[in-house]
């Protein structure tokens, strides 16, 4: 396997692992199923699935999962209300969706090794 597929695999991975952590983090802290939380989870752990199942590497994927990383990142400032646990686990889950789809959208072939970088 090259590179990239290794990255979209990894990055597909942990992003499944995010998703279901913002469903079990929605339905433990008592937020419903209609929650914020719960449905950007659902939404990660979809667009991770369809990564990971898909035989070409989806870029695309990885741009919906940062919107929606981005999305979990600024929500707490736009929906009152939130308790404490929710405002840190949506801002540190955005944070790592985010930082994860920009990993996995970059191209494996740039950077040390590449013929221009040396």
């Amino acid at each position: 396997m090259d590179g990239k597929k290794d990255r979209t695999k990894v990055v597909g991975g942990i992003s499944l692992i995010a998703g279901l952590w913002l469903m079990l983090a929605a339905y433990m802290m008592g937020l419903g199923f209609m929650s914020n939380v719960f449905i950007v989870g659902v939404l990660v752990a979809v667009f991770s699935i369809i990564e990971l199942s898909s035989i070409e590497s989806v870029t695309w994927v990885s741009w919906v999962n940062g919107i929606l990383g981005a999305w979990l990142l600024v929500s707490p400032l736009f929906l009152g209300g939130m308790v404490a646990s929710e405002l840190w686990n949506s801002v540190i889950l955005g944070i790592i969706i985010l930082g994860l789809a920009i990993w996995g959208s970059t191209s494996a072939r740039m950077g040390m090794g590449h013929p221009k970088m040396g």
